[in-house]
């Protein structure tokens, strides 16, 4: 005959693994399928005041770090394309390296997930 303790833990395994399986199954359904994945950099991303030359630096976007886009437009090539971005989003001062929050304008192939915005004014 087994013992009170090992028959508590046992069936406190089986609460603990249906409970898991349950939050699993709650957070998958929290998301839908077809939901797409926010706009971020793929790399650390260099943001500048036009996308057109001469350009002057304003910061840095980490990578792998989501941004708000709100534009596009079109201006000198870099990175394969001359489609740019004015987004914002978490980086750095190029100037001091402090933390940040950056808008500017990046090449359209350093953001991945990007979605459909209006043409900049």
């Amino acid at each position: 005959m087994k013992s009170i303790h090992t028959r508590r833990l046992r069936r406190w395994g089986r609460v603990a693994t249906v409970g898991a399986a349950g939050a699993v199954l709650a957070l998958t359904a929290a998301t839908p399928a077809g939901a797409a994945a926010s706009p971020k950099t793929n790399s650390l991303t260099p943001a500048y005041n036009s996308p057109f030359a001469p350009q002057a630096l304003v910061g840095g976007i980490f990578g792998g770090w989501p941004v708000t886009m709100r534009c596009w437009r079109d201006g000198v090539w870099a990175n394969g394309t001359n489609r740019w971005f004015f987004v914002e989003g978490g980086g750095y001062n190029p100037f001091t390296g402090r933390p940040a929050y950056v808008r500017g304008f990046v090449s359209a192939n350093k953001i991945t997930n990007q979605i459909r915005v209006d043409r900049c004014a």
